[in-house]
């Protein structure tokens, strides 16, 4: 159980990809954003044939020193080449897809036969992620981050977030339609990374459920779920069918 035993969740999934994915292979960093939020892919890049990113936002996808191709839209409107990509990640992204199916088609489109989309994101069977989607539904949610978060840590990272994609049950069971016949998911916590948006004497809440958590042994309920969805090696894309 990955619980207060690591020292950066990113590396937890990047060391997952690294150790599963051939050296050479062709990987698209979905959301790639300038780079910055996760430096940690310089791994990543290092261990690629060939690195490429797509993401909306075009000045800060130009920025980005890393990779060999830009992709300057939605995944789901980018123009890439279909079955052209061996592995797929996505960093902190699901909780942000609106369209969830059209992302998986998407997705499951240009991964290669066999090809493997890894990502992290908050668990949707987690209060905190429960609690977000509640206040997003409410239109609160980017207001109750700025009272408790840096102003300046929000204006720059925070996306709204949906959370449509990040329930593993429900994932498993989407991810069927679009012809990734396996699913793992792995799942995190540390302490620090949910305490820090609960103030003062609040922060016993995220405390007490993680040592019911521990007692339980319920991995599935920490709060940050990693996966592999790997794409059908029998089958070619959804457009084929």
């Amino acid at each position: 159980m990955h619980l207060n035993n690591y020292g950066n969740r990113h590396e937890l999934l990047i060391d997952w990809l690294l150790a599963s994915v051939p050296e050479g292979a062709r990987i698209l960093d979905i959301g790639a954003n300038d780079g910055s939020f996760c430096p940690e892919v310089e791994r990543i890049a290092a261990h690629a044939g060939y690195f490429a990113g797509v993401d909306p936002d075009h000045e800060k996808l130009s920025r980005h020193p890393l990779l060999h191709a830009r992709f300057p839209e939605t995944l789901e409107h980018a123009d890439i080449p279909e079955a052209s990509f061996d592995c797929a990640y996505a960093i902190y992204v699901f909780e942000h897809v609106q369209q969830e199916r059209d992302f998986l088609e998407a997705a499951s489109r240009l991964l290669k036969p066999g090809g493997s989309l890894f990502f992290i994101t908050p668990n949707g069977d987690h209060y905190f992620a429960r609690i977000a989607a509640s206040l997003g539904r409410m239109g609160l949610q980017r207001k109750v981050l700025g009272l408790i978060r840096p102003k300046q840590l929000v204006a720059a990272y925070h996306y709204p977030a949906v959370y449509r994609l990040n329930r593993p049950k429900a994932l498993q069971a989407l991810s069927r339609e679009f012809h990734f016949d396996r699913c793992e998911f792995r799942y995190s916590e540390k302490l620090e990374e949910f305490a820090a948006y609960f103030p003062g004497p609040l922060k016993v809440f995220p405390w007490l459920w993680e040592r019911a958590v521990h007692v339980m042994g319920a991995e599935r309920r920490l709060g940050n779920l990693m996966g592999r969805l790997v794409k059908s090696s029998e089958v070619g894309t959804p457009r084929d069918q």
